[in-house]
């Protein structure tokens, strides 16, 4: 079983790094990364975020920019090597830090740029670390991004996974499917290559898919609401495999602090062991704190 944790990190000024992750009051990285094995999370997917509550993702916002990608990479890398014990992937920052960014908020013209992705990815894999193990492509969205100064998606993703592949990594995506519409399922880039060679998930080794169930972006809260978004899960994956061809879609468990108090949150989070059941590959959101992903565990045996 592959089990990964996701680990928030935080730039804030583009320039300095800190961890976002606490078990607990205890914020010392190898602590924290000790009790993620005792749980039995065997590896940790390493994102920034541009809060302090993490369900808003920073996509890039929030992690390390000087416009150097060599630099940016070589920082980052510096201290995942410092800090981590465990085996990691490392996101691939899609954006630009905030403090750079157009408005308030970072838009597509904002995105650092296939040159830019390209030579950072290049960097990061001269890294000694022997903990370095995958590539996260860190965009969330499941249509992937619109054709934009001259390039596309497709071309910008193909080049970065042969490139990750040819030099014996792998790459990962998790985008969100915050929908149980079968006529929106079907059409997302993650499965429908439209236009496109591929569909999105065609160049990845695994796809962990984010329902949001437990945060209420797929609505009612109840079971059947999970059961109907899993059962067109399936039925857009049904034929779609990727570059090796596999079924390479799975699913992200969602919690929070909240299981640590509520009964409801409780019932929310252990409704994805009852829908999903245990696939052999999986991803866990639990916010910043580790205990909450320790509690449920005893619960329902989450993890």
């Amino acid at each position: 079983m592959a089990t990964s944790g996701l680990w928030y990190l935080k730039s804030e000024n583009g320039e300095d790094i800190r961890s976002l992750m606490k078990y607990g009051g205890d914020t010392q990285m190898q602590d924290v990364q000790n009790e993620l094995q005792y749980i039995g999370i065997n590896s940790l997917v390493i994102l920034d975020t541009t809060k302090k509550k993490v369900k808003s993702h920073g996509e890039g916002r929030d992690m390390i920019y000087t416009g150097n990608p060599e630099e940016d990479a070589y920082t980052l890398s510096e201290f995942l090597s410092d800090n981590m014990i465990m085996p990691y992937y490392v996101e691939i920052p899609f954006y630009k830090h905030r403090t750079y960014c157009s408005s308030s908020d970072c838009s597509l013209e904002d995105m650092r740029g296939p040159e830019y992705w390209k030579s950072w990815v290049e960097m990061f894999m001269i890294s000694s670390d022997p903990n370095l193990r995958v590539f996260c492509w860190n965009f969330e969205s499941p249509m992937m991004f619109p054709s934009t100064n001259g390039f596309s998606w497709e071309e910008a993703i193909s080049e970065l996974a042969a490139m990750i592949h040819s030099a014996g990594f792998e790459f990962i995506w998790i985008p969100y499917v915050h929908t149980t519409s079968w006529e929106k399922i079907k059409d997302l880039r993650i499965f429908n290559p439209g236009s496109y060679e591929h569909h999105g998930a065609y160049y990845f080794d695994r796809v962990f898919l984010q329902s949001g169930y437990y945060q209420g972006y797929i609505t009612p809260a109840e079971i059947s609401t999970l059961q109907s978004w899993k059962e067109y899960v399936d039925e857009a994956k049904s034929d779609r495999y990727n570059y090796r061809g596999i079924d390479n879609i799975y699913y992200e468990f969602e919690c929070d602090g909240a299981v640590l108090t509520s009964s409801v949150y409780r019932q929310s989070a252990c409704d994805y062991l009852r829908v999903l059941g245990k696939p052999s590959q999986r991803a866990y959101y639990y916010d910043v704190d580790v205990k909450a992903l320790e509690y449920l565990d005893g619960v329902c045996g989450y993890v």
